[in-house]
C-alpha cells in the first residue's frame, strides 16, 4: 500500500522507455542536440551521461528570503521539494539511473549534525521534454541550454500530480520561476547554483554550491 501511494506521489508521466540506459545517458544531448552538447566541458557531459551511480561531495550556501522560507516550511510534510537549511553547510549528491530518469538526492547536514535531503528525478516525458519530478507530486516542465560553457535548466510550467492527475500550477503560488546551473570549475570540481524568482517579489531562494567528482 506504501509503495503503491509511493509511486502515484512521484510525478510527471513516465517516457516511453522505461528501461535502465546501459551505456550511457543521452538524455540530455537529445533535448539540446548534438551541437550544444558538444560545446559544454568533456566533464560536464560525463557527469550527466553516466549510468553509474555516484557521491559527490562538497559545500553549499543557501538563502532564503521570507517568502522562500514560507514555501519550504509549508512544503517540508508534503515531499520536502526545497531547501530548509540555510547558511554555510556541508552537503553531497547522490545520482543514480531510477524510474526511468537520472535520480539527485541532495542531502545537507544542518546544526548539530541534523540531515535534510531533496531528492528529485529529471526523466524525459512522453513528448520528449525533460521533467524534474519530486516526492509529493511535485513536477517542473524544464527548458535546457548549453549557456557559455555551462548546462542550464530553466522552468517552463509548474505541475502537481497523483497518478494521471495532473494539475498546473500559476507561477505565482509557486516560489517563482527556477533556474539550476552547472559551470565545471576545472580539477575534478563544479559549481551548482540554484535560484528561484517570482515575478512580483524577485527572489526568493539562492544557493551556491561547489562540489568534487568522486575519486573512481
Amino acid at each position: 500500500m506504501a509503495r503503491a501511494l509511493t509511486g502515484l506521489m512521484w510525478s510527471g508521466p513516465r517516457s516511453v522507455a522505461e528501461a535502465d540506459h546501459t551505456e550511457r545517458n543521452d538524455t540530455i544531448e537529445r533535448i539540446i542536440g548534438a551541437r550544444a552538447w558538444l560545446s559544454l566541458p568533456e566533464a560536464v557531459r560525463a557527469r550527466f551521461e553516466r549510468v553509474t551511480p555516484a557521491v559527490y561531495e562538497g559545500r553549499t550556501d543557501t538563502k532564503l528570503t521570507l517568502l522562500g522560507r514560507l514555501f519550504a516550511y509549508f512544503l517540508f510534510p508534503f515531499g520536502a521539494p526545497l531547501p530548509v537549511i540555510t547558511g554555510e553547510c556541508d552537503a553531497l549528491v547522490k545520482v543514480s539511473v531510477k524510474d526511468g530518469g537520472m535520480s539527485w538526492t541532495r542531502v545537507y547536514r544542518g546544526p548539530f549534525g541534523l540531515a535534510f535531503q531533496v531528492r528529485s528525478i529529471k526523466r524525459p516525458s512522453e513528448d520528449g521534454r525533460l521533467l524534474e519530478c519530486c516526492a509529493g507530486g511535485w513536477t517542473m516542465l524544464l527548458d535546457v541550454s548549453a549557456d557559455q560553457g555551462s548546462l542550464v535548466f530553466r522552468s517552463r510550467q509548474f505541475f502537481w500530480r497523483l497518478g494521471a492527475v495532473s494539475v498546473p500550477l500559476p507561477v505565482a503560488i509557486t516560489p517563482g520561476i527556477a533556474e539550476v546551473r552547472h559551470t565545471d570549475l576545472g580539477q575534478g570540481t563544479f559549481r551548482f547554483t540554484l535560484s528561484f524568482d517570482h515575478p512580483w517579489v524577485g527572489r526568493t531562494i539562492f544557493q551556491d554550491g561547489v562540489f568534487a567528482d568522486p575519486k573512481d
